[in-house]
């Protein structure tokens, strides 16, 4: 296929999925126009944690079934539900209730795996292939635990992913303090992944959107999409919430926990829930790879002299209202691991809306209701590591690709 038939394509979203996808149009020759409500800086995709864990696990775990409403109703607990009657969220949590089962989990755990590691490679990919500047480490990161309790849980929790072929090595007995001085000599150890990576968020998406205008892709930060427009069962762009319709032959909906309203407007259903996340930033104490804190469930990532300090989910709906009740809980979590943490000097604080499925796999692909209409939303807190995989494959789609089996947990149609 020439590229004067590849088909212009409407990216409907700003966030790492709608710009890995307009990068790989691009790259097969398609002219792309990428819209979004507002800026690119941030956004989830811009305030996460920067860890690219390939192999991560789904929100809902096993591990969960037995304490998920103790955990969902306590206000400073890591996943948390602003109680409220909402039917949606009622058949939300049921639905993860549901896919918090063993069999569930492990389908899920088997397809993310294999996805993560592409998505992985995808990730240096671009970082290479665009020269983008955003502190882009191979290293893996640290799962740190300080109690015996905590050890045995990440021990345990490390099983699946070591069943997916994924290296990981513990560093226990001083070693992890040997490697790592920054670690207070009571924690005990850490998983070490091996085969991830972490990068500055913002660094890499602000460097994304230059290579990507300088390769010719418009990219809007002022255009709110309101409908999609559909002819003849097929969908031909987007009606925008300040009037007037963008066209193309092909459109993406990447935008994020949005994608639920536009999504509804074309008759897909595609129900997810705002997972609010927050951070902070703090002078770096001298970490120098990505971590997480497994007992207080703080993620901790140095980023340009300054360590962000990342984590909880609140589901409390569509809003950016600070708690700042569990906005403090990063710096206490994190200083229980590390050595001179100082939480008096802050450069930020900030939150971002995540969006979550109710069984923990994104949405990705081509919807049967509505032709010419792709669909690539609901990566939770994994957004940062599988948005350039998900991207490599829309464009793929796009362009004629055959779709992988192995894709089939991700159908956007599975609610239909």
């Amino acid at each position: 296929m020439t590229e004067q038939s590849r088909p212009d394509v409407l990216v409907i979203g700003a966030g790492i999925v709608g710009l890995s996808t307009a990068w790989f149009l691009r790259q097969r020759g398609c002219a792309v126009r990428v819209i979004d409500r507002g800026p690119i800086e941030g956004t989830a995709s811009t305030g996460n944690a920067g860890m690219i864990a390939a192999g991560h696990p789904p929100m809902p775990q096993p591990k969960l079934l037995g304490r998920t409403l103790r955990l969902l109703l306590d206000p400073l607990g890591p996943l948390y539900v602003r109680p409220r009657i909402d039917p949606a969220l009622i058949r939300w949590f049921w639905g993860f209730r549901r896919a918090c089962g063993p069999r569930p989990f492990a389908r899920s755990m088997h397809a993310l795996a294999d996805f993560g590691r592409m998505s992985r490679d995808s990730f240096s990919q671009i970082v290479r292939d665009g020269a983008i500047d955003c502190g882009y480490s191979d290293r893996g990161w640290l799962e740190v635990y300080r109690t015996p309790a905590g050890r045995d849980r990440v021990r345990e929790a490390c099983e699946p992913e070591r069943a997916e072929g994924f290296r990981i090595a513990f560093l226990e007995d001083g070693a992890l303090q040997a490697q790592f001085p920054v670690f207070r000599s009571e924690v005990l150890g850490a998983a070490h992944h091996l085969d991830s990576a972490f990068a500055h968020p913002d660094a890499f998406m602000s460097g994304l959107a230059a290579r990507l205008r300088e390769r010719g892709v418009e990219i809007r930060t002022d255009a709110e999409a309101a409908a999609l427009e559909i002819e003849q069962g097929r969908c031909a762009g987007v009606r925008l919430a300040g009037g007037g319709v963008v066209r193309a032959q092909a459109t993406v909906l990447a935008a994020g926990v949005w994608s639920t309203a536009i999504a509804r407007t074309a008759g897909v259903r595609i129900p997810m829930e705002a997972g609010k996340g927050y951070h902070l930033s703090v002078p770096d104490p001298g970490l120098p790879i990505a971590s997480v804190m497994s007992e207080t469930y703080v993620a901790c990532t140095p980023m340009a002299g300054r360590l962000r300090l990342a984590g909880t989910v609140e589901l409390s709906g569509i809003n950016l209202t600070i708690r700042r009740r569990r906005l403090e809980m990063l710096p206490r979590g994190a200083a229980l691991y590390l050595r001179g943490l100082d939480a008096s000097d802050r450069l930020d604080a900030w939150c971002g809306l995540r969006p979550c499925t109710a069984d923990g796999l994104p949405a990705i692909g081509a919807t049967r209701r509505v032709r010419s209409l792709f669909i690539g939303t609901g990566h939770a807190m994994m957004g940062f590591a599988l948005g350039p995989g998900t991207g490599r494959v829309l464009a793929g789609m796009i362009c004629g690709d055959t779709p992988s089996a192995a894709l089939a947990p991700f159908d956007p149609d599975r609610w239909s």
